[in-house]
């Protein structure tokens, strides 16, 4: 318990951080009607070990639902109440900034892209002012969509930075939609500004990292926990500062790692590179950040200092302003300190 008390009290940080709409707005249509749900389980999870490759993320993330989520549940009003609902249970955890990432298919073409982050965007500002919580927006392009949607994508994003839009990510099958696809689409992001963080290493080798990073300029990489099998590449991570957005609980969950104590977490701290520890899809996987940390600690033998230098990494990665990021990072270190 006091270990755990000590990891709440820690400020933190998260850039690895899903809104999840789908099942959001399914426990709402629930809620809303549980005589006529058309759903027979709630929150189902599915067995990875059933599934193979990136196949057992869609199943994981999709196989409880046995109905259609009606079209009428994506309402501003609905996506702004889930957004809240991620805050809340954010600042819960004492984060002090989180980077959110959207990228629904269905919300998007019920509200499209402004409509969507202006819905976010309200709840942020509320959670801001209310509970102390700062947050960006990462709009995700998902791979198997194409280079075209992404593209199209990217621009209505880049229009939206009034809207806390920080960056984008790219996620999806890694193994056959390769990042040369969306070089267009990520261009465009630079150029506007944006930051640019690839799921990457995940369900492939480090050749995946390589290119994302040399054809994407990818910033930070989503998971990257098959990096240690490419001792060049953990140098080039290191020197170049590209950051790591470890998802502990996520990875175990799908099966690409054992159990928490394989994760490569302390090769790649031997190696100086730059980590954070996430809770990537909370209330899919049915975690938080404190547990994420707590997991990791145990399993890893870490210290407190150890843990709170993924916090530090994690406020010099995001994508905000450089005077914004500094500030951020002297917030977090001022918390941190002994009193």
């Amino acid at each position: 318990m006091a270990a755990m008390a000590s990891l709440q009290a820690i400020p933190k940080v998260e850039l690895h951080l899903h809104l999840e709409t789908s099942l959001r707005l399914r426990r709402l249509s629930e809620e809303a009607h549980p005589d006529r749900s058309p759903f027979t389980e709630r929150h189902l999870i599915a067995d990875p070990g059933a599934f193979t490759g990136y196949d057992r993320l869609r199943r994981l993330r999709y196989a409880g639902r046995v109905g259609r989520i009606p079209d009428e549940v994506y309402t501003k009003d609905n996506i702004t109440r889930i957004t809240a609902d991620l805050l809340a249970a954010a600042a819960a955890q004492n984060v002090r900034y989180v980077e959110v990432r959207v990228g629904g298919r269905r919300g998007f073409a019920a509200l499209g892209v402004r409509g969507m982050l202006e819905a976010m965007a309200r709840a942020a500002e509320e959670a801001e002012r209310r509970l102390g919580i700062r947050s960006g927006f990462l709009v995700t392009l998902v791979r198997e969509r194409g280079p075209e949607e992404a593209e199209a994508i990217v621009v209505e994003a880049a229009a939206c930075r009034d809207l806390r839009v920080v960056g984008i990510d790219l996620a999806g099958d890694e193994a056959n939609y390769p990042p040369a696809m969306f070089m267009r689409a990520v261009d465009k992001a630079r150029s506007a500004g944006l930051g640019i963080t690839v799921h990457a290493g995940e369900f492939t080798g480090p050749t995946s990292i390589w290119i994302a990073i040399h054809q994407l300029g990818a910033q930070r990489i989503g998971h990257g926990i098959r990096a240690p099998e490419d001792p060049e590449l953990l140098a080039y991570l290191r020197t170049h500062a590209v950051t790591l957005e470890i998802c502990p609980t996520s990875n175990v969950r799908l099966g690409l790692i054992a159990s928490h104590a394989e994760l490569p977490i302390r090769t790649f701290m031997d190696a100086g590179l730059p980590i954070t520890v996430n809770s990537d899809d909370p209330l899919l996987l049915r975690t938080d950040l404190t547990q994420e940390l707590q997991l990791v600690q145990n399993a890893l033998g870490l210290s407190i200092d150890e843990v709170t230098a993924f916090v530090h990494a994690g406020a010099k990665a995001a994508f905000l302003p450089p005077a914004e990021r500094r500030a951020l990072e002297a917030e977090v270190t001022r918390a941190a300190a002994p009193s």
